[in-house]
C-alpha cells in the first residue's frame, strides 16, 4: 500500500501496520502478529515486523485491514476475532480518523504454553 491520504495528511503504511499491531497487544488470547520464514515473531521485540498486516484504502476515509495472528491455546477463536476487530477499528479511528470498513482475521496457528 502506498501512503494513505486524508485531510491533507499522508500516513505511511508502516504507521498503520504499527497501530494494528499495538492494538492487538491488549487482546486476550493473541500470542503474536504475523510470521517470518524462521517462525513466529513476537510483537514485543524492539524492532517490530508487521508482516501479516495488510491495510488497503477503500475510500478517502475508510480502510480495510487484514491481519494474521497466532493465538494462545485455550481461548475462544470467536471471542479473540471479535475483540481483535473492535480493538483494531477503535485504534485506527482514534489515531487517524479513518473508519474501518472491514477487518479480516487469519488465525495462522495456536501457541501451546507449558
Amino acid at each position: 500500500m502506498t501512503d494513505t491520504q486524508t485531510r491533507g495528511m499522508d500516513i505511511a503504511p508502516d504507521v498503520l501496520d504499527t497501530i494494528v499491531a499495538l492494538a492487538l497487544k491488549d487482546v486476550e488470547g493473541v500470542a503474536v502478529v504475523g510470521q517470518t520464514s524462521t517462525g513466529i515473531l513476537s510483537f514485543f521485540g524492539s524492532k517490530q515486523d508487521q508482516k501479516g498486516v495488510r491495510v488497503s484504502q477503500v475510500t478517502s476515509d475508510t480502510i480495510d485491514v487484514s491481519v494474521s495472528i497466532t493465538v494462545l491455546n485455550g481461548f475462544s477463536l470467536d471471542k479473540i476475532a471479535a475483540d481483535a476487530r473492535k480493538a483494531i477499528a477503535d485504534a485506527i479511528l482514534a489515531q487517524t480518523g479513518y473508519t474501518v470498513n472491514r477487518v479480516d482475521i487469519h488465525v495462522d496457528g495456536i501457541l501451546f504454553q507449558d
